[in-house]
C-alpha cells in the first residue's frame, strides 16, 4: 500500500510538472481563446507600465489587454520559440532580441499611417542596426549603463574612479560589489576594459575575458539587473552596476548614494514594441500605442516605475536634476550620444565564459 501511495504521489507530482510547463509556455495561445475580439495579449517587462493604465485604456476604448510579465530577454525568447509567437499581440523585446525576430520572420511591419506620434519620437532612438529603417519595431524605452555608489562605505574624498577599472581592476574594485546578471552586459564591460574596445574576440581572448570575471567574482555579493538600488541602500554593497532608471529615484531621495557614468562612456539599450507575425489584432495595438504614447501617459509611467520616455519632448524627464548626466546624452538638442549596444560575441562564446563564471 504504501509502494502504491509513493507510485501515485510521484506520478501526480510528475503531471503536475507537465502542466505547469505546459501552461508556461502556451498562457499566451490559451487566452486567446477565452477573451473577445476586442482583447489583446500583451508580453513585456514588468515595472514599466502601471497596470492601473491599461484599466484606462480599456475603459476609454472597450478593448481589454490581457498582460503577461517577463523577466528577461531569454524567458521570452524561450515562449516564441515554442509557440512560434502565436498566442501574442503585443511584445516588448531590446534591441537584439527584435533583430533575432526580424531574421526568423517572426514580425509584422508597423504601418506609420495609423500612429499619431511617429513624429515625437527621439530621433536619437530610431534608424539603428536591428532595425535600420524602424520598419518592425517603435522604442519604447531606453536606458544607459552606470555606477552605483553609496558614499556611506569611502571616507571623504575616497570615492572610487568614475570608471569601469573600479569593478575590473582587484587593486581598485573594493569589496562587496554588486554586477549585472546580464551576461552579454558584462561580458561586453570585460572585453571592453581589457582590449580597449568591445568587439569579436578569439579562443585565447575567450579564456582571458573568463579568468577575469572569474577572479572578480571573489568580491561579488550579488549578480542582479534590478536590485541593485536595494543592494546600496541596504548597504549590503559599496558599489554596483545599475542602469538609471533603476537609481534615480534612489539618487533623489537619498543623498548618500550617486549615480556616475563612466569616463570611458556607456552605452544605450533599447526596449521596443513589436507586433508578433500571427496576430490578427495589429489594429487594436495601434490603439494601445497611440494610448501609452500620449503624453500625459508617459509622464505617468515615468513617475510609476523604471520607465524612460522616448518622445523628444519628454520635458518632465529632461528637467529632473538626478537624470541630467544621462538625459544629456540622449537629449534630441545636444550632439553628444551613448552608443546603442550591440552584441558582437557569438551565443557559445557568452555562455563558455558564462558557465565558466558562475560554475567556479
Amino acid at each position: 500500500m504504501v509502494t502504491l501511495r509513493t507510485g501515485l504521489f510521484q506520478t501526480c507530482i510528475v503531471l503536475f510538472w507537465i502542466g505547469s510547463i505546459f501552461a508556461y509556455l502556451y498562457t499566451g495561445r490559451v487566452l486567446k481563446y477565452f477573451h473577445s475580439p476586442q482583447s489583446i495579449n500583451v508580453f513585456m517587462w514588468s515595472g514599466v507600465v502601471d497596470p492601473k493604465m491599461f484599466t484606462k485604456f480599456e475603459k476609454e476604448t472597450g478593448i481589454h489587454v490581457n498582460v503577461s510579465y517577463y523577466e528577461g530577454n531569454e524567458e521570452l525568447l524561450v515562449k516564441l520559440l515554442a509557440t512560434k509567437s502565436k498566442g501574442y499581440d503585443m511584445i516588448v523585446p531590446s534591441d537584439y532580441v527584435v533583430q533575432f525576430l526580424i531574421k526568423h520572420n517572426l514580425l509584422q511591419q508597423i504601418d506609420r499611417s495609423k500612429l499619431d506620434f511617429w513624429d515625437k519620437l527621439n530621433p536619437k532612438f530610431m534608424n539603428h542596426y536591428f532595425d535600420p529603417k524602424n520598419v518592425y519595431s517603435i522604442p519604447a524605452e531606453w536606458y544607459v549603463e552606470g555606477l552605483g555608489i553609496n558614499t556611506d562605505h569611502f571616507e571623504k574624498g575616497k570615492l572610487p574612479e568614475a570608471s569601469w577599472t573600479s569593478i575590473f581592476d582587484p587593486v581598485k574594485t573594493p569589496n562587496h560589489i554588486g554586477l549585472f546578471n546580464d551576461s552579454r552586459e558584462l561580458i561586453a564591460l570585460a572585453v571592453k576594459y581589457l582590449y580597449g574596445e568591445f568587439r569579436a574576440i578569439n579562443e585565447q581572448e575567450v579564456q582571458e575575458v573568463k579568468k577575469l570575471l572569474q577572479e572578480q567574482k571573489n568580491k561579488v555579493e550579488a549578480y542582479t539587473d534590478f536590485r541593485g538600488d536595494f543592494l546600496l541602500e541596504s548597504g549590503n554593497c559599496s558599489l554596483v552596476t545599475i542602469s538609471n532608471t533603476f537609481i534615480w529615484k534612489t539618487t533623489r531621495d537619498n543623498p548618500n548614494i550617486v549615480f556616475v557614468i563612466p569616463k570611458e562612456g556607456t552605452t544605450l539599450n533599447l526596449e521596443n514594441y513589436v507586433i508578433p507575425a500571427p496576430s490578427k489584432k495589429a489594429d487594436l495595438v495601434y490603439k494601445l500605442w497611440n494610448f501609452l504614447f500620449r503624453l500625459e501617459i508617459q509622464e505617468h509611467n515615468f513617475n510609476y516605475g523604471a520607465f524612460l520616455s522616448t518622445r523628444k519632448d519628454a520635458d518632465f524627464m529632461f528637467a529632473v536634476d538626478t537624470l541630467k548626466t544621462s538625459t544629456q546624452l540622449i537629449h534630441p538638442d545636444v550632439t553628444t550620444t551613448a552608443e546603442l549596444f550591440e552584441n558582437k560575441l557569438t551565443d557559445e562564446q557568452i555562455n563558455e565564459i558564462w558557465l565558466g563564471v558562475k560554475g567556479s
